[in-house]
């Protein structure tokens, strides 16, 4: 038993670090009643999807960052009060937003911060508020689509996505491997199997 948690721990940590910006929007309706797509496509289908927005991903990309941009967030100074915050299903703290990433639905095993007077940039925590990964906006954030990239604490691209909106986006690792997309609150793999949930504000 002490194994499969490890394992499934291992796997929501690796899988969190695609996760977006977007999921720092209110997003809870869709005006016209669209619904999800993804599970009514077939495999081909979702398969050319993917590959669409692989190439818009990774053309010209940059592998690394200067570390020295992260110093002062490789520990968030608000730790107990983000994740009292989190627990108590508190997303936004007026100057900054909470998102929440669960292992099994309940286990928190990161968070992300935006901080509104830093739009450009998400800071990703693990469950004790040390850095983990930093999210990286090109593009307009308040304007879809957008794209961002993801680094890890010692500045290595480990991640990008695509944002189609608030509630829907596309992620992949460094490698250009599909990881899932993300609509509302949950993560759908290539075959649209639910693999994943976030709480969004």
């Amino acid at each position: 038993m002490v194994i499969i948690m490890k394992q499934a721990l291992k796997y929501a940590i690796f899988a969190l670090i695609f996760i977006l910006t977007a999921s720092f929007s209110k997003a809870k309706t869709l005006t016209g009643e669209v619904e999800l797509d993804w599970p009514l496509l077939n495999q081909k289908e979702r398969n050319e999807t993917i590959n669409y927005y692989r190439n818009l991903l990774f053309g010209d990309i940059q592998e690394k960052i200067d570390i020295g941009q992260i110093t002062d967030y490789k520990k968030d100074p608000n730790v107990r009060i983000n994740r009292r915050a989190l627990k108590e299903d508190i997303r936004n703290l007026g100057e900054r937003e909470l998102a929440g990433f669960y292992l099994f639905g309940k286990i928190l095993v990161i968070y992300g911060v935006k901080y509104l007077n830093d739009k450009d940039n998400i800071y990703y925590y693990d469950a004790l508020g040390g850095l983990k990964y930093i999210d990286i906006i090109k593009g307009n954030h308040d304007k879809f689509p957008y794209i961002a990239y993801q680094y890890n604490n010692k500045g290595k691209l480990v991640g990008a996505s695509y944002y189609i909106s608030e509630y829907d986006q596309y992620v992949f690792d460094e490698d250009g491997d599909f990881k899932g997309r993300w609509y509302f609150e949950k993560l759908y793999d290539k075959k649209a199997k639910e693999i994943m949930t976030r709480k969004l504000p």
